[in-house]
């Protein structure tokens, strides 16, 4: 039993992949940018390594399980409309299509649902919202491969439809149809007055998906948790603390910085005091935790994000050493490579990669005799 989880470099944003020893995949958000000779060394190729990790569906189409946006902020949703199919999976065309990846089971924010969203997120509601007139229009339909949907938070004060509606507090082990033998999902957030917050203030941060990823080995014990948020900031990250007596479902092992390591997670910009919320989150880490930050390499200026100031506020708070507190960016400029996390049953393991000058030195022909 192994899985793995996959942190991309892809600037300032957001795109992970869960990958279940039973071949079952999730994709947390996407930024997938045109790779070109500017940005080649810095970002990954992210299309290409998910077609080499996806599974297939009947069709042998590209397949991922599940597709969560966390929220409609093009540093989550860029890169969706040419990478991800949309429409009835019985229309996909092989050769306009070619590559494009099937989404089985899709989920989304409310306000990925209205008017008031980036561009590139407008694939992603055309999306639901045909997925959803396919709720609406049979009162008996439940769903099927590639029209599932899930809409998570509620409708102003109402909940949704149970049959495509999540609230905080619900666990999913029920993806795309199946059953999941490897991972529990606890669902935090978006809460109703986040929603209406959201809306009103047109903050599409404060309606981000939060969720507790638990993987589980053969026997169902847990053996990973990980936590991430979106660009959920502090006020989000209090209500969940009040919402959430038992600890175990906050507890992290992999922590995945909100915003891209933004300050605020601690903070409102320009206020100084880290609040008492960001010191109970961080407080829950396990033994041996990995913080992620998924941004450019942070830097010692006035940046937010990345903060710098963030950073050091994470180092302090990680007991597991500076070594464990890891950014993408960093990482691909030095293998080539994404964050890999591989988990089994004694827990997670980060992967080690040949940094790319070593590489360089072991692939260089050696001089020849004499020289």
């Amino acid at each position: 039993m192994k899985h793995i989880l996959k942190y991309y470099s892809v600037g300032n944003g957001d795109c992970s992949l869960i990958k279940l020893s039973d071949g079952r995949t999730i994709i947390i958000d996407c930024q997938m940018k045109e790779i070109t000779e500017d940005n080649k060394d810095t970002i990954c190729d992210v299309k290409a390594d998910l077609l080499k990790e996806l599974g297939k569906d009947a069709n042998n189409h590209p397949m991922v399980d599940l597709f969560v946006n966390t929220h409609p902020h093009a540093d989550h949703c860029d890169g969706f409309d040419e990478n991800f199919y949309t429409g009835d999976p019985d229309d996909y065309d092989d050769e306009d299509d070619k590559d494009k990846i099937v989404i089985g089971e899709l989920w989304l924010t409310p306000m990925g649902l209205g008017n008031s969203i980036d561009t590139s997120a407008k694939p992603i509601r055309t999306e639901a919202r045909r997925r959803k007139k396919l709720y609406d229009d049979d009162s008996n339909y439940s769903g099927e491969e590639g029209n599932y949907l899930h809409i998570i938070g509620y409708d102003k004060d109402r909940e949704y439809d149970s049959r495509y509606g999540y609230v905080p507090g619900t666990v999913v082990d029920e993806i795309n149809g199946n059953y999941q033998d490897y991972l529990s999902i606890f669902i935090h957030a978006p809460f109703k007055e986040s929603v209406e917050e959201g809306k009103e203030q047109n903050d599409k941060n404060k309606v981000s998906i939060v969720c507790q990823f638990s993987f589980l080995d053969e026997d169902a014990n847990t053996v990973c948790k990980v936590l991430m948020g979106g660009d959920a900031e502090h006020d989000v990250w209090q209500k969940i603390l009040d919402n959430n007596q038992k600890g175990e479902n906050l507890e992290w092992n992999i922590f995945l910085a909100p915003h891209h390591c933004s300050w605020t997670f601690f903070n409102d910009n320009g206020k100084e005091e880290v609040l008492q919320s960001a010191e109970d989150i961080l407080d829950k880490q396990l033994t041996g935790a990995h913080i992620v930050t998924s941004c450019v390499k942070i830097e010692d200026n006035d940046n937010n994000p990345p903060s710098y100031k963030a950073s050091k506020e994470y180092k302090k708070r990680l007991k597991s050493g500076n070594d464990h507190f890891l950014n993408t960016e960093d990482e691909f400029v030095a293998t080539k490579n994404p964050i890999v996390f591989e988990i089994t049953k004694y827990g997670k393991t980060k992967k080690k990669f040949v940094t790319s000058s070593v590489s360089e030195a072991v692939n260089k022909p050696a001089p020849r005799a004499g020289i």
